[in-house]
This record gives structure tokens, C-alpha cells and sequence, in this order.
């Protein structure tokens, strides 16, 4: 676990040193994104996940804003999940809602290599601090696919690509996510999430950005039995 901590550390140092801070002569940008969630495995497929994190931009250097998100997912075949979220964020500039409604679908490889496909569609207000900038309600649909392979019982490596498209928006894509990441089984109910986030945006008017973001995850899952079963014995 220590070894784990250091490797993370050194990461986010080399990561700081490589990228720099975004501007109209040079939009290019790293960040840091790190959360925590708590996962819930329910009784009848239903799952829940409440998650808090924390960015940072500026070469990882200024502190963006935190999220807060809950989310409930429900099983309702083998391989699809119906799945809906509220998400608040607490930013520099004012407080954003953001309302999900998806449906994910997962399929098997050959034992062991898992391919999935989800959709999505968002609302998002932004409620700004500023009296006199109007809020904005932007709504988008997004569409991720993903390639998942066990390395062995504790290691997972994966690939996604996920354009994001605003209805209504000046361009068909409004930008991409590109993730490649490592999952990390620390304990029985306790897993790392560690990845890399390739975001060109294309969303402003005058100039494109690019992102490159570090993203760090720990989740602890808590399964919770059905007490109806319990008393049917």
C-alpha cells in the first residue's frame, strides 16, 4: 500500500512538470480530479453510488470546485442497466446542477476480455454568482464505449472513448473524453481507480482546448442482503 501511495504521489509530481497552464496562445491545460465514492449493492439489482470530489486546474496548481453526485442503477437484464443521477458542483463561478438519465449494456469476450456501450443524456443549469450573467441550461447526449481486460485477480487495465454532443450546440461534438486507466483491488470491498483523460473541447467559440487530466478514484462497495429472503427461510 505504501508503494501504491508513493507511485500515486510521483505520478501527480510528473504529471504537474509536463503540462501547462491553458491560454488563447496555448490552450492547453492539466488537471487533477480526486474522489471518493461509496458504492451499494442492493437487493433486486439495484445498485447506488454517492461520490465526492474535488478538482483542481492551473497545472493542477488552483482549486476548481467540488462535485457531489448520487446516482441509482437498476439491473434489468443480464446485459442492460437502466441508470439515473443528480449531480451538484460547488465552483468558483457559481453552483451547477446537472440531472442523467442512461442505459448501459455490457457483453462478455471470450471469458474474460468485457465490452460495454452506454448512453446518456443530460441537463445542466448553471447558476451563476454573478448577478448579471444569465443561468444556462444546456442539455447534451453522450454515447461511451469500453474495452475491460482482468490482468489477474486484482489488477484490471481498460480503454474508453466518449464523444459529448449538446443539442443545439455550434459544433456536432462538443468534446471528447478518450480514458485509459488501471483498477486496483486494495482490499476485500476497496478498489483504486487511477487514469489518464485526453479532452480536446471544442465547445468555444473563438478557440479549441485540450486537456490532459489525471483522474483518482477510491471506492468502497458495501453489499446489502434482502431481509425478505432472510425471513422466506
Amino acid at each position: 500500500m505504501k508503494k501504491i501511495i508513493i507511485s500515486i504521489c510521483l505520478l501527480i509530481s510528473s504529471f504537474q512538470q509536463t503540462f501547462s497552464q491553458a491560454t488563447k496562445a496555448d490552450p492547453k491545460d492539466a488537471e487533477g480530479w480526486y474522489s471518493a465514492s461509496l458504492k451499494l449493492d442492493l437487493p433486486r439489482k439495484w445498485e447506488s453510488n454517492l461520490t465526492y470530489e474535488s478538482r483542481f486546474y492551473n497545472n493542477l496548481k488552483t482549486y476548481y470546485g467540488t462535485y457531489i453526485s448520487l446516482s441509482g442503477t437498476k439491473e434489468v437484464s443480464k446485459v442492460v442497466k437502466m441508470s439515473g443521477e443528480y449531480r451538484i458542483a460547488f465552483l468558483n463561478k457559481g453552483i451547477t446542477h446537472r440531472y442523467t438519465l442512461g442505459m448501459e449494456g455490457a457483453w462478455k469476450i471470450k471469458k474474460k476480455l468485457e465490452l460495454s456501450g452506454r448512453f446518456q443524456l443530460q441537463n445542466r443549469i448553471q447558476d451563476s454568482y454573478d448577478p448579471l450573467e444569465a443561468n444556462d441550461k444546456t442539455l447534451f447526449w453522450r454515447f461511451k464505449a469500453q474495452a475491460k481486460y482482468p490482468l489477474n485477480k486484482k489488477f484490471d487495465v481498460y480503454a474508453s472513448v466518449e464523444p459529448i454532443m449538446e443539442f443545439g450546440g455550434n459544433n456536432f461534438v462538443d468534446n471528447w473524453r478518450n480514458i485509459i486507466g488501471i483498477k486496483y483491488k486494495i482490499y476485500k470491498r476497496t478498489k483504486l481507480d487511477l487514469s489518464y483523460l485526453y479532452r480536446p473541447d471544442y465547445g468555444k467559440k473563438t478557440y479549441n482546448r485540450y486537456y490532459n487530466i489525471l483522474n483518482l478514484n477510491i471506492t468502497y462497495n458495501l453489499k446489502i442482503k434482502d431481509k425478505n429472503k432472510k425471513n422466506k427461510k
